[in-house]
Protein backbone atom coordinates (compact mmCIF):
# COMPACT_ATOMS: atom_id res chain seq x y z
CA UNK A 1 0.00 0.00 0.00
CA UNK A 2 1.32 3.44 -0.94
CA UNK A 3 2.60 5.58 1.89
CA UNK A 4 2.15 8.93 0.14
CA UNK A 5 0.13 10.30 -2.75
CA UNK A 6 1.31 12.76 -5.37
CA UNK A 7 -1.43 14.85 -6.99
CA UNK A 8 -0.12 15.95 -10.38
CA UNK A 9 -0.22 15.61 -14.11
CA UNK A 10 2.03 12.70 -15.06
CA UNK A 11 4.37 14.73 -17.29
CA UNK A 12 5.39 17.34 -14.69
CA UNK A 13 9.18 17.66 -14.39
CA UNK A 14 8.82 18.62 -10.75
CA UNK A 15 6.69 15.53 -10.13
CA UNK A 16 9.59 13.47 -11.48
CA UNK A 17 11.92 15.20 -9.00
CA UNK A 18 9.58 14.40 -6.12
CA UNK A 19 9.20 10.80 -7.27
CA UNK A 20 12.96 10.36 -7.54
CA UNK A 21 13.40 11.64 -3.99
CA UNK A 22 10.78 9.15 -2.78
CA UNK A 23 12.44 6.33 -4.72
CA UNK A 24 15.86 7.18 -3.30
CA UNK A 25 14.36 7.06 0.21
CA UNK A 26 12.46 3.85 -0.48
CA UNK A 27 9.06 5.47 0.13
CA UNK A 28 6.12 3.92 -1.71
CA UNK A 29 3.78 6.33 -3.47
CA UNK A 30 0.94 6.52 -5.92
CA UNK A 31 -0.01 9.17 -8.46
CA UNK A 32 -3.44 10.74 -8.38
CA UNK A 33 -3.88 12.55 -11.72
CA UNK A 34 -5.40 16.01 -11.63
CA UNK A 35 -6.82 18.38 -14.21
CA UNK A 36 -4.69 21.48 -14.49
CA UNK A 37 -6.45 24.53 -13.04
CA UNK A 38 -9.51 22.58 -11.99
CA UNK A 39 -11.39 23.38 -8.80
CA UNK A 40 -9.93 20.23 -7.22
CA UNK A 41 -6.43 21.31 -8.24
CA UNK A 42 -6.81 24.79 -6.79
CA UNK A 43 -8.10 23.39 -3.52
CA UNK A 44 -4.82 21.52 -3.19
CA UNK A 45 -2.61 24.37 -4.42
CA UNK A 46 -4.14 27.83 -4.80
CA UNK A 47 -1.32 28.78 -7.20
CA UNK A 48 -2.24 25.99 -9.63
CA UNK A 49 1.19 24.32 -9.63
CA UNK A 50 2.20 20.72 -9.14
CA UNK A 51 2.92 18.29 -7.61
CA UNK A 52 1.08 18.26 -4.30
CA UNK A 53 2.03 15.70 -1.66
CA UNK A 54 -0.49 14.06 0.64
CA UNK A 55 0.67 11.97 3.60
CA UNK A 56 -2.10 11.12 6.04
CA UNK A 57 -3.30 14.57 7.17
CA UNK A 58 -0.29 16.39 5.72
CA UNK A 59 -0.83 18.25 2.43
CA UNK A 60 2.17 20.08 0.97
CA UNK A 61 2.84 21.98 -2.22
CA UNK A 62 6.10 23.45 -3.58
CA UNK A 63 8.56 20.76 -4.59
CA UNK A 64 11.37 21.95 -2.33
CA UNK A 65 9.09 21.60 0.68
CA UNK A 66 7.90 18.20 -0.56
CA UNK A 67 11.44 16.91 -1.13
CA UNK A 68 12.63 18.17 2.25
CA UNK A 69 9.65 16.57 4.00
CA UNK A 70 10.19 13.19 2.36
CA UNK A 71 13.88 13.28 3.24
CA UNK A 72 13.28 14.15 6.89
CA UNK A 73 10.02 12.32 7.61
CA UNK A 74 11.08 8.86 6.44
CA UNK A 75 14.00 6.52 7.07
CA UNK A 76 16.51 5.81 4.35
CA UNK A 77 19.69 7.47 3.10
CA UNK A 78 19.95 11.15 3.96
CA UNK A 79 19.62 13.34 0.87
CA UNK A 80 20.95 16.48 2.54
CA UNK A 81 24.31 16.98 4.29
CA UNK A 82 24.28 17.25 8.06
CA UNK A 83 26.52 20.31 8.23
CA UNK A 84 25.12 23.84 7.75
CA UNK A 85 27.40 24.72 4.83
CA UNK A 86 26.57 21.51 3.00
CA UNK A 87 22.87 22.19 3.49
CA UNK A 88 23.39 25.73 2.21
CA UNK A 89 25.05 24.44 -0.96
CA UNK A 90 22.13 22.06 -1.60
CA UNK A 91 19.66 24.93 -1.19
CA UNK A 92 21.82 27.15 -3.41
CA UNK A 93 21.76 24.60 -6.21
CA UNK A 94 18.04 24.03 -5.92
CA UNK A 95 17.57 27.78 -6.15
CA UNK A 96 19.82 27.89 -9.24
CA UNK A 97 17.77 25.16 -10.90
CA UNK A 98 14.44 26.78 -10.07
CA UNK A 99 15.41 30.36 -10.90
CA UNK A 100 17.77 29.94 -13.86
CA UNK A 101 18.02 26.41 -15.26
CA UNK A 102 14.35 25.46 -15.45
CA UNK A 103 13.08 28.65 -17.15
CA UNK A 104 15.72 28.50 -19.89
CA UNK A 105 16.16 24.75 -20.48
CA UNK A 106 12.46 23.97 -20.27
CA UNK A 107 11.51 26.66 -22.75
CA UNK A 108 14.43 25.81 -25.03
CA UNK A 109 13.28 22.19 -25.28
CA UNK A 110 9.71 23.26 -26.02
CA UNK A 111 10.75 25.81 -28.64
CA UNK A 112 13.33 23.55 -30.26
CA UNK A 113 11.51 20.21 -30.32
CA UNK A 114 7.96 20.28 -29.03
CA UNK A 115 6.51 23.24 -30.95
CA UNK A 116 7.85 22.09 -34.34
CA UNK A 117 6.51 18.58 -33.70
CA UNK A 118 3.06 20.13 -33.26
CA UNK A 119 3.40 22.31 -36.35
CA UNK A 120 4.03 25.61 -34.57
CA UNK A 121 6.73 28.15 -35.34
CA UNK A 122 9.60 28.52 -32.89
CA UNK A 123 10.84 31.73 -31.32
CA UNK A 124 14.16 32.01 -33.14
CA UNK A 125 15.21 35.08 -31.16
CA UNK A 126 14.79 33.20 -27.89
CA UNK A 127 16.77 30.21 -29.15
CA UNK A 128 19.70 32.49 -29.96
CA UNK A 129 19.41 34.51 -26.75
CA UNK A 130 19.45 31.31 -24.66
CA UNK A 131 22.99 30.42 -25.73
CA UNK A 132 24.81 32.61 -23.20
CA UNK A 133 22.83 31.58 -20.10
CA UNK A 134 22.94 27.91 -21.10
CA UNK A 135 26.71 28.01 -21.56
CA UNK A 136 27.04 29.65 -18.14
CA UNK A 137 24.81 27.02 -16.53
CA UNK A 138 26.74 24.11 -18.05
CA UNK A 139 30.03 25.64 -16.89
CA UNK A 140 28.73 25.95 -13.33
CA UNK A 141 27.43 22.37 -13.32
CA UNK A 142 30.75 21.15 -14.74
CA UNK A 143 32.70 22.90 -11.97
CA UNK A 144 30.41 21.49 -9.29
CA UNK A 145 30.28 17.82 -10.28
CA UNK A 146 33.99 17.33 -10.97
CA UNK A 147 35.13 14.02 -12.42
CA UNK A 148 32.97 11.60 -10.47
CA UNK A 149 30.85 13.53 -8.01
CA UNK A 150 27.47 15.11 -7.67
CA UNK A 151 26.36 18.72 -7.36
CA UNK A 152 27.20 18.77 -3.65
CA UNK A 153 29.87 16.31 -2.57
CA UNK A 154 30.30 12.70 -3.60
CA UNK A 155 26.73 11.45 -3.16
CA UNK A 156 23.30 12.25 -4.49
CA UNK A 157 21.39 15.02 -2.75
CA UNK A 158 18.09 16.76 -3.33
CA UNK A 159 19.94 19.18 -5.60
CA UNK A 160 20.72 16.44 -8.14
CA UNK A 161 17.10 15.31 -8.18
CA UNK A 162 16.02 18.86 -9.05
CA UNK A 163 18.47 19.19 -11.94
CA UNK A 164 18.05 15.80 -13.59
CA UNK A 165 14.73 16.22 -15.48
CA UNK A 166 15.78 19.52 -17.03
CA UNK A 167 19.28 18.53 -18.13
CA UNK A 168 18.09 15.13 -19.34
CA UNK A 169 15.54 16.58 -21.75
CA UNK A 170 17.76 19.51 -22.75
CA UNK A 171 20.36 16.96 -23.83
CA UNK A 172 17.88 15.71 -26.43
CA UNK A 173 18.19 18.97 -28.38
CA UNK A 174 21.13 19.15 -30.79
CA UNK A 175 22.51 22.15 -28.92
CA UNK A 176 22.18 20.38 -25.58
CA UNK A 177 23.92 17.30 -27.00
CA UNK A 178 26.73 19.52 -28.30
CA UNK A 179 27.18 21.18 -24.91
CA UNK A 180 27.26 17.81 -23.14
CA UNK A 181 29.86 16.53 -25.60
CA UNK A 182 32.00 19.57 -24.79
CA UNK A 183 31.49 19.06 -21.03
CA UNK A 184 32.32 15.39 -20.33
CA UNK A 185 32.10 15.83 -16.57
CA UNK A 186 28.49 17.00 -16.91
CA UNK A 187 27.82 14.11 -19.27
CA UNK A 188 29.36 11.77 -16.69
CA UNK A 189 27.05 13.14 -13.99
CA UNK A 190 24.07 12.55 -16.28
CA UNK A 191 25.21 8.97 -16.88
CA UNK A 192 25.55 8.35 -13.14
CA UNK A 193 22.09 9.74 -12.51
CA UNK A 194 20.42 7.71 -15.25
CA UNK A 195 22.07 4.49 -14.06
CA UNK A 196 20.46 4.76 -10.63
CA UNK A 197 17.42 2.53 -9.94
CA UNK A 198 15.45 5.67 -9.07
CA UNK A 199 15.70 6.64 -12.74
CA UNK A 200 15.83 3.24 -14.45
CA UNK A 201 12.47 2.21 -13.01
CA UNK A 202 10.87 5.66 -13.15
CA UNK A 203 8.07 7.35 -15.03
CA UNK A 204 10.67 9.95 -16.01
CA UNK A 205 12.55 7.33 -18.02
CA UNK A 206 9.38 6.15 -19.70
CA UNK A 207 8.49 9.75 -20.58
CA UNK A 208 11.98 10.33 -21.95
CA UNK A 209 11.81 7.22 -24.13
CA UNK A 210 8.55 8.54 -25.60
CA UNK A 211 10.06 12.01 -26.01
CA UNK A 212 12.98 10.54 -27.96
CA UNK A 213 10.55 9.60 -30.69
CA UNK A 214 10.09 13.27 -31.61
CA UNK A 215 11.95 14.21 -34.78
CA UNK A 216 15.44 15.51 -34.06
CA UNK A 217 15.95 19.20 -34.75
CA UNK A 218 18.56 20.08 -37.35
CA UNK A 219 20.83 21.78 -38.04
CA UNK A 220 22.61 22.74 -34.82
CA UNK A 221 22.00 26.44 -34.22
CA UNK A 222 25.06 26.96 -32.03
CA UNK A 223 27.62 25.00 -30.01
CA UNK A 224 29.93 25.64 -27.10
CA UNK A 225 32.58 27.01 -29.46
Amino acid sequence: MATITFHSMADSAYLWTAMQVADEKGVEYRLEPLELGSEAHLRLNPFGKMPVLQHDQVVLYETLAIAHYIDRAFPGPALQPADPLGQAHVLRWISIVNAYVFPVMNRFVKERLVRPAWGFDTDAAFLQSARAPLLAQIRQIDDAVGDDGYLVGDRLTLADAFLLPHLLFFGRTPEGAALLKAAPRVAGWLTRMTERPSYVQSDMRRAYETFRQLPAATPVLWTAQ
